[in-house]
């Protein structure tokens, strides 16, 4: 069963899809997932809409929704910074705990990209049981680089905020200073259950060399932290056969770290 759910978040509502299993027993384990810079609960090619149903058929809950700005939640996107998705993220597995149909002791996060910033520091602040990072961002200050012209530098100086044609949207200094400021690495240091870091070794948005990054950390205190890197499938896992492999290492993992 899936259903269209609203929660609060500071000031705002945020839309999000909750997905109930039609078999197991309550209470149900459950997955929260975070979505990438720009992007929806649906993310590229629907694949969290496409995981979350693969999930809910094994029995496992899932909630997928928009942070503040994004998608179907109030907000602009213009406010967005790591710090608000942080807090939307803490709000959003809040909303989990407390329904006593999801089993609070089996709770998994998964966040894609820059989604992997909020996941990692959920995972850890909550101490979740699994965690999985697609593709993840671990330094935010990186990018800066990839977005920001020196056009764009300039008219983010001038104005303290700047449009980027291609998205559609402004994107305020706070956003920027917050790249700078929030540090992921350090999350993933303190996460102590079990994790899981999938990749790509074409990927030109975020190179794997985040994904190495996280992994090392990983090692600091999780258990048994796993890493897979796919040859091809770019940032999105693009081709068939990442994104078959994406979802079933994914549904995998979690079937045997929350079932």
């Amino acid at each position: 069963m899936e259903t269209d759910v609203r929660f609060k978040s500071g000031r705002y509502n945020l839309s999000g899809v909750l997905h109930i299993p039609s078999k197991g027993k309550l209470p149900y384990p459950a997955v929260v997932m975070f979505h990438g810079f720009g992007v929806n609960k649906s993310e590229f090619r629907f694949i969290f809409t496409k995981t979350a149903r693969c999930l809910s058929d094994r029995g496992i809950s899932v909630l997928r929704f928009d942070f503040m700005g994004s998608g179907d939640s109030e907000g602009s996107f213009e406010d967005m910074t790591l710090y608000t998705e942080m807090k939307d993220g803490e709000n959003a597995l809040n909303f989990i705990l407390q329904d006593k149909r999801f089993n609070k002791n089996r709770l998994g996060i998964l966040g894609l990209s820059m989604g992997a910033v909020t996941a990692s520091f959920i995972a850890s602040k909550y101490r979740t049981k699994a965690l999985i990072l697609w593709a993840p961002v671990a330094y935010p200050e990186r990018i800066k680089e990839l977005i920001l012209t020196k056009k764009l530098k300039s008219s983010l100086l001038k104005k303290g905020r700047v449009y980027f044609p291609g998205m559609g949207h402004y994107l305020d200094r706070k956003f920027f200073k917050s790249l700078d400021a929030v540090k992921p690495i350090n999350y993933a240091e303190g996460y102590r259950n079990n994790v899981l870091v999938i990749c790509t070794k074409d990927d030109m948005t975020v190179p794997f060399s985040h994904s190495l990054a996280y992994f090392e950390a990983f090692h600091k205190n999780a258990l048994f932290p796993r890493l897979i890197i796919f040859d091809e499938g770019g940032h999105g896992f693009t081709n068939e056969f990442s994104e078959k492999n994406l979802i079933e290492e994914t549904i995998g993992f979690f079937s045997e770290t929350l079932l």
